[in-house]
């Protein structure tokens, strides 16, 4: 029994007599029939390199961060609470909230999962083009996953795409890509000192045609 305040990121979770579920406060007199643990709201950095396969068949690697955490609001945080303590609500085993391996273990799953669902219906030129686009399904879909345990998405940065070991496409199309920006700067240059020859001919014949088309006054004989 006593009375407890959690830290400025943390939250209490308490269980027992009186409460049907789990209660999350911030501060509460925990009596001698309840139990509580704490659990850290902070945000935790995810890496992970999946490899997945295009619908062509073609392997890739794929590194990504993802900054992960429980939304700040009671509904999610008691999903949250659930899988991050492994209390049930009519389970009178003492939560311990240690389980953020089995966090981690679960956010994986879903990232690899949905992340090979979009993979296997693009091409990968598709996947190489529209980074953006890829990048904003990925992220669409894993956040609808974690829903369901009071998870969301702080941030994402899904890296350079990579070839697996023996493959080169994406450093060919790394190549292409510089080689065609190369060859456009090129090409503008070109028509930019081309334009500029034109303009200095054009100047310079405008300027003859004034000189012989202007009127000449011819001098007056003195008396």
């Amino acid at each position: 029994m006593g009375y407890n305040i959690s830290d400025a990121n943390s939250y209490l979770v308490i269980t027992g007599g009186g409460i049907p579920d789990i209660k999350i406060v911030k501060k509460a007199w925990v009596w001698p029939w309840q139990k509580h643990s704490r659990i850290s709201i902070s945000p935790f950095d995810f890496e992970i390199t999946l490899q997945a396969m295009t619908i062509e068949k073609l392997q890739f690697s794929l590194p990504a961060v993802f900054t992960i955490g429980p939304a700040d609001d009671v509904e999610s945080l008691c999903r949250y609470a659930k899988i991050l303590t492994g209390k049930t609500a009519n389970s009178a085993k003492q939560p311990t909230a240690t389980g953020r391996n089995h966090v981690q273990d679960i956010v994986k799953g879903i990232i690899e999962g949905e992340t090979r669902v979009i993979v296997s219906s693009m091409t990968m030129e598709e996947i190489f083009k529209e980074r953006e686009v890829f990048k904003t399904a990925v992220i669409k879909n894993v956040q609808k996953e974690l829903d369901q345990f009071g998870l969301r998405i702080y941030n994402a940065n899904v890296k350079e795409l990579q070839d697996t070991p023996g493959s080169e496409y994406f450093t060919f199309l790394s190549r292409k890509a510089h080689e065609g920006a190369s060859n456009q700067a090129k090409v503008d240059v070109a028509n930019a000192m081309m334009m500029g020859n034109i303009g200095v001919r054009l100047s310079s014949t405008q300027y003859r045609h004034h000189l012989t088309s202007s009127p000449r006054t011819g001098s007056r004989k003195a008396r």
